[in-house]
């Protein structure tokens, strides 16, 4: 009997960052495992500027090249958190990996909460913006959710 390894993924306007791919992808090539994707509902007014307009000086950045300006209100960037989550959801499911996720509360200790109601995990994969401008760095949330959860949290700094 094969163990599947299951991982909660938290991410919002980095779900897309290469860094994520790379790690998710490393996972997968493992062996077995399911990933869960919560997505915490940013709201407009939260978002960091320079992320939310595209405008990313390092190459290899495509997850930006579908072009979502900063939201100028909740609805837009509910919607903007829907469409990244679809783009995730369709990903790992053609990487052939049992995938399902949903949005969560903006605040992510709660949408990591959510998601841990009903559901087991091995891991958290929380994914932030980069230090600078993270405020679940600043927050300590990987450190908070370890805790809270008793899970090991892998962090993943995506870059601009």
């Amino acid at each position: 009997m094969v163990a599947v390894r299951r991982y909660l993924v938290v991410a919002n306007q980095t779900l897309q960052a290469a860094e994520l791919r790379e790690e998710l992808r490393a996972r997968i090539s493992e062996g077995p495992c399911s990933f869960f994707v919560v997505v915490p509902d940013t709201r407009a007014a939260q978002y960091d500027p320079v992320a939310a307009g595209g405008v990313l000086p390092q190459p290899g950045m495509w997850w930006w090249a579908t072009y979502y300006a900063r939201p100028v209100t909740d609805q837009e960037a509910t919607g903007q958190a829907r469409e990244r989550l679809r783009l995730m959801l369709d990903g790992l499911a053609a990487l052939g990996a049992p995938v399902e996720g949903d949005l969560g509360s903006p605040d992510p200790l709660a949408a990591i909460g959510q998601a841990c109601a009903g559901r087991q995990f091995d891991q958290i994969i929380v994914t932030t913006l980069p230090r600078p401008v993270s405020r679940w760095l600043k927050a300590d949330l990987p450190h908070q959710a370890q805790r809270r959860f008793g899970l090991p949290v892998t962090t993943i700094i995506a870059s601009y």
